[in-house]
C-alpha cells in the first residue's frame, strides 16, 4: 500500500511539473446533478404500459449544462500566432440507466470526445480551426436563450436544430472554420463541412456526398446584441430519408437583446426548408433574465410549428418556462426550474432538456421540474 501511495505521489508530481511548464494546458469540466419530473413521457421510455400518461421521476446528469470532461490550449507560436486545441467529451454523472431522457454511453455528444475536438491558428487575421465543430447557430441559440439550452425551459425542447425529424445540426464532423477578429462588436463565422453523416450513414463514399455551410454574423456592444445565422446541407438524399436527389436544406435564424440594467430581454426566430417538401418549420422564443440577489430568475414563451410537408395539421407545441439560479460562488449554483408544453396536431414534444428526440405521446402536454447543483472546474 505504501508503494503504490509513493508511485501516485510521484505521477502526481511529474504531471504537476508537465502541466506548470506549459500553463496555456488547462483541464476543465462540469459536474451537473439534479432530481428531475417529467409528464408526458412516451410509455417506451419510462417503461410504463401503453395507453397509459407516463412520468419520470428521477436523478438525472447534465440537466443544466451537460456534463463533460475536457482539454484545451494555447501555445505561444510567436509574431502574435497561437496554436489553440480543445478536446471535450460529455460524461453520464449519473450513469447511463437514466430513463425520460439522454441515456447514450456518454450522454451529449455522442460518443467520446463528440461534443468538439479541434485544433487550428489565432492571431490578428482571426481563428481558423478544424475537427468537430458546433455549429453557429447552436452557439447563438445558447447565448440567446435565457436558460442557455439548459433546464426544463431549454428553447432546445422547440429548436430546429435537433427537432426538425431531418437532421441533427447541433455539430459536425469533418469541419473547418473561420471567425474574424473584432470589428468594433462584430464578428463573423464561416464553415465548411466535408461530409455530413449521421447514425445510419456516418460517411458516404459514393456518389455525391452531403456538404454543409454554416454562416454567422454577431454583433455586442454595451447593452445592445443581436446576430444572424444560416445552415444550408446539401444532397439530403444521402442521410437516408427520402429526399429528392440534390435537394438541400436550408435553416436562418435571427436574435435580438437588450439589457435594461434591471432585466436582460432576448428573442429569435428559425425557418427551416427543404427542397422538394412544400411549406417550412418555424420557431420562436421571447425571454428574460433578471438578476435577483447572488442570482437571476429566468423566464421564456416560444412556440414550434411544423407547416412542412403537411400544411393542413401543422403539429404545433407551445413552451411556458420560469427558473432560477442560485450562484454559491463563482464555480459553483443551484438551480431549479419549472416548463409547461403544450402539445396540438399530433406534435409530441417534452419539456426535458436531456431529450434530444420527440420522447412525448402526441397531443398531450408535457410538465417538467427540476432541482439541482451545478459545479464547474
Amino acid at each position: 500500500m505504501k508503494k503504490s501511495l509513493l508511485a501516485l505521489a510521484v505521477i502526481g508530481a511529474f504531471t504537476g511539473s508537465a502541466f506548470a511548464a506549459d500553463s496555456s494546458v488547462q483541464l476543465y469540466g462540469i459536474i451537473d446533478m439534479g432530481v428531475a419530473h417529467y409528464t408526458g413521457v412516451a410509455p417506451s421510455n419510462t417503461g410504463t404500459a401503453p395507453g397509459t400518461t407516463a412520468s419520470f421521476t428521477g436523478l438525472q446528469s447534465g440537466i443544466q449544462s451537460p456534463s463533460r470532461i475536457g482539454l484545451k490550449g494555447k501555445e505561444d507560436l510567436g509574431g502574435g500566432l497561437s496554436a489553440i486545441f480543445n478536446a471535450e467529451t460529455g460524461i453520464c454523472a449519473a450513469g447511463t440507466n437514466v430513463t425520460g431522457g439522454n441515456s447514450s454511453g456518454y450522454c451529449s455528444g455522442g460518443g467520446f470526445m463528440q461534443r468538439q475536438a479541434y485544433v487550428g491558428l489565432t492571431g490578428g487575421f482571426g481563428t481558423v480551426v478544424g475537427g468537430r465543430l458546433n455549429n453557429p447557430a447552436y452557439d447563438n441559440q445558447i447565448a440567446y436563450d435565457p436558460f442557455a439550452i439548459g433546464l426544463t425551459g431549454s428553447y432546445g425542447n422547440l429548436s430546429l436544430l435537433n427537432k426538425n425529424g431531418v437532421a441533427n445540426l447541433y455539430r459536425a464532423d469533418q469541419t473547418l472554420a473561420y471567425v474574424s477578429p473584432n470589428f468594433a462588436g462584430f464578428t463573423g463565422t464561416a464553415a465548411y463541412t466535408f461530409n455530413v453523416g449521421n447514425a445510419a450513414n456516418p460517411i458516404n463514399t459514393a456518389g455525391s456526398t452531403s456538404r454543409a455551410v454554416w454562416l454567422s454574423g454577431n454583433y455586442s456592444n454595451g447593452p445592445i446584441m443581436a446576430a444572424v445565422d444560416y445552415s444550408q446541407i446539401s444532397n439530403m438524399e444521402n442521410l437516408g430519408a427520402a429526399f429528392n436527389s440534390g435537394s438541400k436544406l436550408k435553416m436562418y435564424d435571427l436574435y435580438g437583446g437588450y439589457d435594461f440594467g434591471i432585466a436582460k430581454v432576448t428573442a429569435l426566430y428559425s425557418n427551416l426548408k427543404v427542397d422538394g417538401i412544400s411549406g417550412s418549420q418555424k420557431s420562436w422564443m421571447l425571454g428574460a433574465t433578471v438578476p435577483v440577489g447572488p442570482g437571476a430568475i429566468l423566464a421564456s414563451v416560444g412556440e414550434y410549428k411544423n407547416g412542412m410537408g403537411s400544411p393542413a395539421s401543422e403539429p404545433t407545441a407551445k413552451q411556458y418556462a420560469i427558473g432560477y439560479t442560485y450562484s454559491l460562488s463563482k464555480r459553483t449554483n443551484l438551480y431549479t426550474s419549472y416548463s409547461h408544453i403544450a402539445n396540438s396536431n399530433g406534435a409530441n414534444f417534452v419539456a426535458n432538456s436531456n431529450a434530444s428526440t420527440n420522447l412525448g405521446i402526441a397531443n398531450a402536454n408535457s410538465n417538467g421540474f427540476a432541482l439541482g447543483i451545478r459545479h464547474k472546474f
